[in-house]
């Protein structure tokens, strides 16, 4: 078969959740070994010297022309504007393409007629939350995600809590949606630990991390808060007494909270007024530390030297970040919301998104106990193992065979 993908995510220099989600899924299937029996059409917005080294060692690619039927090229779409609606709808016809996947979400209208498509959803937090998201996402995702779900021939979600929302929400025909969950790395990379942290001015262990971008849903300002409480920093008396909060002097011989702190790892979204002003709020202006965006090397120091990882999301599509932290042997704090309990399983302590109370109780067991901390390591590398991006791959592979 002629495949197309969209690889327009897939290749950027700074990768978020669809990113990460789109260049591992394409790398991994173009490694199968039954992915040279098809013809593979990679469209890109730009082609350029810095793209194709990438593409050759991690494609396993040893050259681009197809030939016989079989191969991998690669195609540029230089359009800045509407370069799903028309620049990708327009390959289709010219390319003859047999299957398209989209890696995430939007679909073109103008298709080649007779085209079998896949589309991977990575979640409706929009439906869910309406006034959380930036003025294109109100209208543009809703539109192309519930046009991509009732058009596509075949929906990827990537949780169960997806499919259902799909279901539920948008009115999906639960028949044609397949559940392949997102991946994780597991190998341990050498990485430049000490420069790092000096960077940021962290000591090892000394801190709690949340990666991702900074936005409403991400519940952030109530991480900030819980933190406050948790170092029993200055607070107003009104948080104090609905808390009920005794002291959190440290027991269990882990010592003071004065040097530890919350790192929250992630470029600026939007809507991030509230989070900005959160340390200076709840008084803890010198213990939040505010990275902006990290590459991988220093996510994945982040990550190993950090004493727990927190994700408070009011919803999440799936979660990635928390099984990249159990992959790095480390504790997971996170709330219920959404795909995250089903993602975390059993291998993380949960909370509720909205409580405050509940959020700090969470995080104080996880800090002063290092048995616990220990047994959620145990538990997330063996949570880890049902997850891989070859697995995924697989999965992904054969629904696009099958059509």
């Amino acid at each position: 078969m002629r495949i197309g993908i969209d690889a327009s995510r897939a290749f950027v220099d700074s990768p978020t959740g669809t990113e990460t989600y789109s260049y591992q899924v394409i790398r991994h299937i173009l490694a199968l070994p039954e992915a040279r029996k098809h013809e593979w059409i990679l469209y890109v917005k730009r082609i350029s010297p810095s793209l194709i080294p990438p593409l050759k060692s991690s494609l396993r690619l040893a050259s681009y022309a197809v030939r016989r039927g079989q191969g991998v090229i690669l195609k540029e779409i230089p359009l800045s504007i509407l370069w799903t609606q028309a620049g990708l709808a327009g390959r289709t016809w010219v390319d003859r393409l047999e299957v398209l996947w989209v890696p995430a979400h939007t679909l073109p209208v103008l298709r080649k007629p007779g085209l079998k498509t896949v589309v991977t959803i990575h979640g409706i937090e929009y439906e869910w939350l309406p006034e959380y998201e930036n003025v294109l996402q109100k209208w543009y995702l809703p539109w192309s995600t519930i046009y991509a779900v009732r058009s596509a021939t075949k929906v990827v979600a990537v949780s169960g809590f997806t499919k259902k929302q799909l279901v539920e929400r948008l009115g999906a025909d639960p028949g044609k949606i397949e559940v392949v969950h997102e991946g994780v790395e597991t190998k341990i990379q050498k990485a430049k630990i000490k420069s790092v942290l000096k960077k940021y001015s962290l000591e090892e262990g000394k801190y709690l991390l949340f990666v991702g971008t900074i936005q409403p849903r991400k519940n952030l300002e109530r991480l900030v808060e819980a933190f406050a409480v948790l170092c029993n920093a200055p607070s107003d008396p009104p948080l104090k007494s609905s808390l009920r909060l005794a002291s959190y002097a440290v027991r269990g011989g882990r010592g003071s909270y004065e040097d530890f702190r919350l790192v929250i790892a992630g470029k600026w979204g939007w809507s991030y007024e509230g989070v900005r002003g959160a340390p200076v709020k709840y008084g803890v202006e010198d213990r939040v530390v505010f990275t902006g965006y990290v590459g991988e090397i220093e996510r994945e120091v982040l990550l190993r030297s950090c004493l727990a990882y927190v994700q408070p999301s009011i919803t999440e599509g799936f979660g990635l970040p928390v099984l990249e932290a159990m992959a790095a042997r480390v504790p997971v704090v996170s709330s219920r919301g959404g795909a995250l309990e089903e993602v975390t399983g059993a291998a993380g302590m949960l909370f509720n998104p909205y409580d405050v109370k509940e959020m700090v109780e969470c995080l104080r067991e996880v800090v002063e106990s290092e048995g616990l901390r220990r047994e959620l390591v145990k538990r997330g590398r063996e949570r880890v193992k049902d997850f891989s991006w070859e697995k995924a791959a697989r999965q992904t592979m054969k629904i696009i065979a099958s059509l």
